[in-house]
């Protein structure tokens, strides 16, 4: 019944997928969040571990979004930081990033969404009084993003995490988006 009521909307947007179909890539997006954490051991010692992991939670075998920016407030510093951009055009033929990470390093580096997130820093929102929803809004169109998305979680040490991110035309689960963006949060914030 669900899966007939997500073709359903997927098929309003114009996107048909049959049952089948969402079940196997459900099955693809579990498996890359299943192996998520062993890769990021891998990379353990590395200041930009939170690069990589976006990057594969952005990528077409995970979630499939062309661009996110992902932030870090801490209502105690006053602060809402921009951590890191990643936009899957300007990081496009870069091979086996966890294994040979150098070449995604200074592709990331250079990348001009990246710069731009990293150079965004913002009062804390809770402590202005706004919303995460009124924040997501003002760095999408400090970012240019027409259709876009956020998600807002609970990080440790009282921090917050946001992404914001076009829209992709992906029909996802909330909870299920949360959940993986939610190991950001195991990152080192640098």
């Amino acid at each position: 019944m669900l899966g007939e009521r997500v073709v359903v909307k997927m098929a309003e947007k114009g996107v048909v997928m049959k049952p089948d179909m969402l079940t196997n890539r459900n099955v693809q997006i579990a498996d890359n969040l299943r192996r998520l954490p062993r890769k990021m051991l891998q990379l353990h010692g590395l200041e930009n571990v939170t690069d990589f992991v976006l990057h594969e939670l952005c990528s077409k075998d995970c979630f499939d979004i062309p661009k996110a920016a992902y932030f870090v407030e801490n209502p105690a510093f006053n602060c809402l930081k921009g951590i890191v951009g990643v936009s899957n055009q300007e990081l496009q033929g870069i091979e086996n990033i966890w294994g040979n990470p150098d070449p995604f390093i200074q592709a990331i580096t250079q990348s001009l969404f990246h710069q731009k997130v990293r150079s965004f820093h913002y009062e804390s929102h809770k402590n202005r009084g706004h919303s995460p929803e009124e924040m997501s809004k003002i760095i999408a169109q400090e970012l240019g993003f027409g259709n876009y998305s956020f998600y807002a979680w609970d990080m440790k040490h009282d921090n917050h995490g946001l992404l914001v991110c076009e829209k992709d035309g992906q029909d996802h689960s909330q909870d299920v988006l949360v959940d993986g963006f939610s190991l950001l949060g195991f990152c080192p914030i640098y």
